[in-house]
């Protein structure tokens, strides 16, 4: 089967672009909050380092799933996580309870789940990047490294894949 470029796109359901406006308003709130801080260096650094954790994660945010020839790529804003197509062993569809409980190290909500999660009853680490909780995908490749994620026809990537 002869396949071109297709692109997968993200789209947010409406309690993920809830969770994202209430945690950008707390953002606000706490940035507001830091003008407060009578100590101009305490101020600074705060400062800076809140923007520069929110700077990363929104430089973070998946975009768009793109299936080629030869690979299956990822892209978020400024990041691209290409899996050969060669390399991938598996693909398959799961729920949210499957990978219940979670340790997370990225982003809960805030435009997405993205970031690397543990899995603190199988013991190993996941590379997320959902949208939303529905219609998850597990991607596993050769090297055994294992990356969920979500779109909104799974049938759909795994027939092009």
């Amino acid at each position: 089967m002869d396949i071109k470029n297709i692109d997968i796109r993200y789209a947010l359901d409406r309690p993920t672009r809830r969770l994202s406006l209430m945690i950008s308003v707390v953002l606000a709130l706490i940035f507001a909050a830091m003008w407060f801080i009578p100590d101009a260096y305490m101020r600074a650094w705060s400062i800076g380092m809140l923007l520069a954790i929110v700077l990363l994660y929104i430089l973070s945010i998946p975009r768009f799933i793109r299936i080629t020839p030869d690979a299956l790529e990822i892209h978020c804003v400024v990041e691209l996580t290409r899996i050969p197509r060669e390399d991938i062993r598996s693909i398959t569809s799961i729920t949210r309870q499957e990978i219940k409980p979670l340790l997370l190290l990225g982003s809960y909500g805030f435009f997405g789940y993205y970031g690397y999660f543990a899995s603190l009853n199988r013991w190993q680490t996941l590379k997320i990047y959902a949208s939303n909780w529905q219609n998850l995908l597990l991607i596993e490749d050769i090297y055994e490294t294992k990356y969920i994620v979500s779109c909104q026809n799974p049938s759909q990537l795994i027939s092009l894949v």
